[in-house]
C-alpha cells in the first residue's frame, strides 16, 4: 500500500494519523493484504459454509421474566435528567 492510498483511506475513515503511523502503516497493511490474498487462493469448493467453526449446544440460558429497575433508580445515576429522560449533548448538527 502506498502512502497516498493510506492517506486517502484515513480521510475516508476519518482517522488522524501521526507521522510515525504514516511511516509504519503502509508496510503493515501490505502484509495483511498479502495474507488475505493467500487465503483467497485456497480452494474451498465442497466446503460447507458455517457461522461457527465448532458445534455449540446449550450455550444460551432460558429466558426468564424479571422486573426491571424502577425509572427513578435508573435515572439517579445520570449526570443530568430532564422530563424523565437522560439529557445528553447534541452530537449531530443540523444545517
Amino acid at each position: 500500500m502506498t502512502l497516498k492510498k493510506l492517506e486517502e483511506l484515513a480521510v475516508t475513515a476519518r482517522l488522524g494519523l501521526t507521522e510515525s503511523e504514516r511511516k509504519m502503516f503502509p508496510e503493515q497493511i501490505s502484509r495483511i493484504l498479502a495474507c488475505a490474498q493467500v487465503l483467497q487462493s485456497i480452494d474451498t469448493k465442497g466446503v460447507v459454509p458455517t457461522i461457527y467453526p465448532m458445534e455449540q449446544a446449550g450455550v444460551l440460558r432460558e429466558d426468564k421474566v424479571v422486573s426491571s429497575l424502577d425509572k427513578v433508580v435508573a435515572l439517579a445515576n445520570g449526570p443530568e435528567v430532564a422530563d424523565g429522560y437522560f439529557r445528553v449533548p447534541r452530537i449531530i448538527e443540523e444545517d
